[in-house]
């Protein structure tokens, strides 16, 4: 039983009971069993509180570790295992990830690297493609969405600096998961131009798949009704 992560879970639920409404999760059927790459839009800050709650392996999410520097918070993260990722140093942190991998655990990634607050989606970095093809863990492609009227901006301070993200308050949650994606690389790779080419082809077809279930869960928004909010 891993005590601090289960700690960690129980503080990020106490949240989604009190901001989220309900939480509606398509594509169920499409988790494998064994060590996996969670790879998803990055919409508000809030999404990556569900996550440990819809997978029930051990996850461990990539972080700007600027939150590590957050006092009480940053150490339950780093007591709960997860992976702080320092600006310019992001190789470091796939390698940590991949020993995860190797050890049977999950990770998950946010291949924006930023929040995109819903206003469309980010170029991607190639991390997570990267990791799975030295891993050969497959990515399992997650797509979020929350109504507009249920994200509000927060603007605080970390270190000195402004920061600013959107995170849900109120109102349900819809997530679509994807089938698993297993990126190969082509056997005529000659060259580390030809390499790097390539890994930029699969990322991108990597966010398509993820853009697309965004999309299918906006769609699957639209079968519900929201009351007005409340003045």
């Amino acid at each position: 039983m891993d005590v601090w992560y289960n700690t960690a879970k129980t503080m990020v639920g106490a949240y989604l009971a009190l901001f989220v409404h309900k939480i509606h999760v398509v594509g169920r059927e499409n988790i494998p069993a064994g060590p996996k790459i969670i790879v998803a839009n990055h919409a508000l800050a809030s999404d990556a509180f569900i996550l440990p709650w819809i997978f029930r392996d051990k996850v461990h999410c990539l972080i700007q570790a600027d939150i590590f520097s957050v006092p009480l918070i940053g150490k339950l993260l780093a007591l709960a295992d997860q992976i702080p990722v320092v600006a310019g140093k992001g190789m470091e942190a796939l390698e940590i990830a991949k020993e995860k991998l190797d050890q049977g655990d999950v990770v998950a990634l946010f291949p924006e690297g930023r929040l995109n607050d819903g206003k469309g989606m980010l170029r991607a970095y190639s991390g997570a493609t990267r990791l799975s093809l030295q891993s050969e863990a497959p990515l399992i492609p997650v797509g979020f969405y929350t109504p507009p009227k249920f994200a509000h901006a927060i603007r605080s301070s970390m270190q000195g600096r402004q920061t600013y993200g959107s995170w849900q308050f109120g109102g349900p949650c819809f997530i679509s998961i994807g089938e698993t994606w297993q990126p190969r690389l082509e056997s005529s790779m000659n060259s580390l131009f030809a390499y790097n080419r390539m890994v930029r082809s699969l990322t991108d077809d990597m966010m398509i798949r993820i853009t697309a279930l965004v999309e299918q869960a906006r769609t699957f928004s639209n079968n519900f009704f929201y009351p007005p909010k409340s003045e």
